[in-house]
């Protein structure tokens, strides 16, 4: 299962009280519902039994013969009739508890590589924005040549690669998806433009270092990184542009590396005209 980067405590006691609530009463296992069926079916026995014993207490020896005659069916009767009616309903609640969780599994995350689906990347993103941060667009360089020259599956592994290095490279809250193809995104809350000029840098380093062999193949992975750092006022498409933008510019410059757009100071890219290039 792949780690939930950005959930963060509930600051709200009530919430996580129901919460934990919610979760007691969800069925994901057969043993589950073998419990909460045993559970039901005692409370089924137990309403009967007293509603017959509770006139006993009161009336004394003269209702022993009622009471013994109505104790034996009302046991009986739910205890044949409450197990399984209980299990076919409960594991129903299963199947569709287990159900929502695939659904959910691929709303929010990339069935290849683990990292967040495109349009649960971004509204996550757009939900933080408020506190601001950069939004780095990532591109593995030349992927096309990957696929034509060593298979498709090799491309997949490839992919799957850059996400685990994405994971390695950015710091616990990042925020890190797939918008598609051998594109990806990650925003980082509350970054400057130094802080995601070296997280881009050091996303680029760890690239190469470690994509150099993929699957036993030599494959020299490099990606080009597109960052920019989110102004008040701005909205989340017209950063997510600025990144692009930024992108492109780092492809146009012969890639392995990185741009920052609109940086307001000298950043490190500058020191990138030595890097191979390809």
């Amino acid at each position: 299962m792949p780690v939930r980067l950005w959930d963060k405590k509930t600051a709200s006691g009530t919430v996580s009280g129901s919460m934990r609530i919610e979760k007691i009463f969800e069925i994901r296992t057969m043993r589950q519902v073998y419990k909460l069926a045993a559970i039901t079916t005692g409370f089924a026995v137990m309403i009967p039994v007293l509603t017959f014993a509770i006139p006993f207490v009161f009336f004394g020896w003269p209702y022993l013969g009622v009471f013994a005659i109505a104790f034996f069916p009302a046991v009986l009767i739910p205890l044949l009739i409450t197990p399984p009616i209980a299990i076919l309903i409960l594991n129903l609640f299963r199947v569709q508890a287990l159900t929502i969780d695939k659904v959910d599994q691929y709303i929010r995350y990339d069935t290849l590589t683990g990292v967040l689906t495109r349009a649960y990347l971004l509204g996550k993103t757009r939900d933080a924005l408020p506190s601001g941060g950069a939004f780095m667009m990532i591109d593995a360089d030349h992927f096309k040549k990957i696929n034509d020259t060593h298979g498709h599956d090799v491309g997949d592994e490839a992919l799957r690669k850059m996400a685990e290095i994405l994971r390695k490279g950015v710091c616990g809250e990042a925020l890190i998806g797939r918008l598609g193809g051998e594109e990806f995104g990650v925003f980082l809350p509350g970054a400057t433009e130094s802080e995601a000029a070296a997280a881009a840098n050091r996303l680029c380093d760890l690239v190469r270092e470690e994509g150099r062999v993929i699957g036993g193949n030599d494959i020299a992975l490099t990606v080009s990184i597109g960052c920019a750092v989110h102004r008040d006022g701005n909205s989340l498409e017209s950063t997510v542009k600025l990144a692009d933008e930024a992108l492109y510019q780092a492809k146009r410059s012969g890639r392995d590396r990185y741009f920052v757009a609109n940086a307001t100071k000298p950043m490190p890219a500058l020191a990138l005209k030595g890097r191979i290039t390809g």
